[in-house]
């Protein structure tokens, strides 16, 4: 056997031996990184060697993303990019704009335009008369036109929008500001004369500081407020933690992007698209690997390492459907008249790629290894077993969800009629609620259970769970994570099991068991309503063959899904060793 790289031998003793590279040994203050194995055997050596590899190397990566941080550069507070926009929130800009001076000039009448003679009352007057009338007749002030341009960029400048004199949102814009400044000036001339202000043109007929047009403007709904509703949509409908964790992102983004007091009248589909260039730009786990930045700035640090990992396909789209189901959740408060996101063309980039590879199974060498590894050869001479033995087998033959079969308790192996099956289900046999969780309503069904697994003993270790008064889980050893799903930690554990059983090349997952379940209910040739009741999926042939499959379900439906299951297969996979030795207690967990 060929030594393990970073081994070292002192005595009888193995211990780990790692040199720090050059570029981290000012960090770590060491030029070598050595610990004890705690073992004089050189295969156990092998293996533990294999973890403290692995942990090293996440202390030079972790090391290495800190001194990118403190090198990078902070983002900079960028201006709102305006390039297009509809009539409406133009005419409200403008509606803004004349209310806001008017209020203004307003208030200075009151507070000092009242001291003024009546000769320097009458005079100013006579001055805006004047700019009245220079802005009627196209005049040009210090060689630029006075076609609202000046009270344009003043208003955008004064908000933080930036805005190209040439694009067409500047274009439909200018106009009605020039309108808006020539409406001021007329109020403004009432005022002096110590009269009500007037409305001169029916396009702001209404428009004042304290109209109901204005007030509705200063209090639009804005990102928070839609977040917020998001927030309440969640627990109202009872919504996993899952759901609101997978929103974590799309909340961070809008926050960051807009501006929690963004309006959300005033965003404009470019707007939009700019959004979703930063979001296919952002590294991976940008919250642990870049802490304490913005998005902004995390893609700026990932850059300047050279750090070319992005987000997934698949968490692309996943935000993207986010995106657009909050903003089509402020349509149906009727916050917004259209759903910004709303495109054909946004909606094709980030389309589903039918040409990328499928998910890596185990082919049946893999699954030979992986279920003659030491652990299972142990089991199959009288070692204890439990859900690290189970878990995997239940899901290979039943497609189960790697967080259905760690959540199990006894009382789900059912028997009616003679057939055995599992109860997939949230609720305790009595109705109450338990820790259980399902991805979504078709995950509840009954599974009937497939011969290989009684014929491996499961239901001796059933009857000897069932036994146990100190827990109704079938699998008690296995621990939920922080969130609250088992199949978090049993997930890690299983990656881990597999490398070191079936080798680093393999790619294969724990949810690949599921995936090789439906190529093995293909091969069987199973109806498409089968396949759906026994892995909790929709069967994809819409609302009408939903309610047909509704009916029925009779005495006799256990019977054939029992008998469709039976014929779920996978030739050349041999777990005849395993029938030796029927062990029923479960394994204590080990990290």
């Amino acid at each position: 056997m060929s030594r393990q790289q970073g081994l070292l031998r002192r005595g009888s003793r193995w211990h780990s031996n790692f040199k720090v590279p050059l570029d981290l040994q000012a960090a770590l203050g060491k030029k070598l990184i050595r610990e004890s194995l705690g073992t004089s055997d050189y295969k156990e050596a092998c293996r533990r060697v294999v973890y403290e590899r692995a942990r090293v190397t996440a202390l030079f990566e972790n090391e290495r993303r800190k001194l990118v941080i403190l090198k990078a550069p902070k983002a900079k507070h960028e201006k709102r990019l305006l390039t297009v926009i509809s009539e409406r929130e133009a005419w409200e800009m403008a509606a803004r704009y004349l209310a806001t001076f008017e209020h203004k000039f307003g208030n200075w009448m009151q507070e000092e335009g009242r001291f003024l003679g009546e000769h320097e009352r009458e005079q100013m007057r006579s001055n805006v008369q004047e700019d009245e009338y220079d802005l009627a007749r196209g005049e040009e002030y210090k060689g630029q036109p006075l076609d609202g341009t000046r009270e344009l960029l003043r208003f955008l400048q004064s908000e933080g929008i930036e805005c190209a004199v040439t694009s067409p949102a500047f274009k439909t814009l200018r106009p009605l500001f020039f309108n808006a400044h020539l409406e001021y000036l007329g109020r403004a001339q009432d005022m002096l004369k110590g009269d009500a202000a007037k409305e001169r043109s029916h396009q702001f007929k209404g428009v004042h500081f304290h109209s109901p047009a204005i007030a509705e403007q200063k209090k639009g709904k804005t990102i928070n407020d839609l977040l917020e509703l998001r927030k309440q949509t969640i627990q109202e409908f009872n919504l996993s933690r899952k759901s609101a964790d997978a929103s974590q992102l799309t909340a961070r983004l809008l926050r960051e992007f807009f501006g929690g007091e963004r309006q959300l009248s005033a965003i404009q589909p470019e707007d939009i698209r700019q959004l979703f260039d930063l979001l296919r730009r952002i590294p991976p786990n940008a919250t642990k690997r870049y802490k304490g930045m913005t998005l902004e700035q995390a893609v700026a640090a990932a850059d300047k390492a050279e750090d070319r990992r992005r987000l997934s396909p698949k968490t692309l789209r996943n935000n993207y459907i986010q995106i657009t189901a909050l903003f089509n959740l402020a349509m149906g408060e009727k916050w917004i008249s259209e759903n910004p996101v709303k495109s054909k063309r946004l909606s094709r980039s980030f389309e589903d790629n039918a040409d990328s590879p499928p998910r890596p199974q185990f082919t049946i060498e893999e699954l030979n290894r992986l279920f003659r590894s030491p652990f299972h050869m142990e089991c199959a001479q009288g070692k204890e077993r439990g859900g690290r033995f189970w878990v995997p087998l239940l899901s290979l033959f039943h497609g189960f969800r790697c967080n259905e079969a760690c959540q199990l308790y006894t009382e789900d192996v059912k028997t009616v009629e003679g057939i055995t099956f599992i109860a997939i289900r949230e609720e305790r046999e009595d109705g109450s609620k338990c820790e259980k969780k399902l991805k979504t309503k078709q995950s509840k069904r009954e599974v009937p259970l497939h011969p290989e697994l009684i014929r491996l003993g499961f239901m001796d270790f059933v009857q000897e769970r069932r036994r146990d008064s100190a827990s109704p889980r079938l699998f008690p050893e296995l621990t939920p994570g922080h969130k609250g799903y088992f199949s978090d930690a049993f997930s890690k554990w299983f990656a881990r099991f597999v490398e070191l059983t079936v080798g680093s090349e393999c790619r294969a997952t724990m949810h690949s068991f599921r995936h090789q379940f439906r190529d093995a209910t293909r091969a069987a040739r199973l109806p498409a309503e089968t396949v759906a009741r026994l892995a909790g999926w929709e069967d994809g042939e819409g609302p009408a063959s939903r309610q047909m499959n509704h009916y029925g379900r009779g005495a006799g439906y256990l019977r054939t899904l029992a008998e469709d299951i039976a014929k779920i297969e996978y030739p050349g996979l041999d777990l005849s060793h395993l029938c030796a030795a029927k062990t029923v207690k479960s394994e204590p967990a080990e990290d």
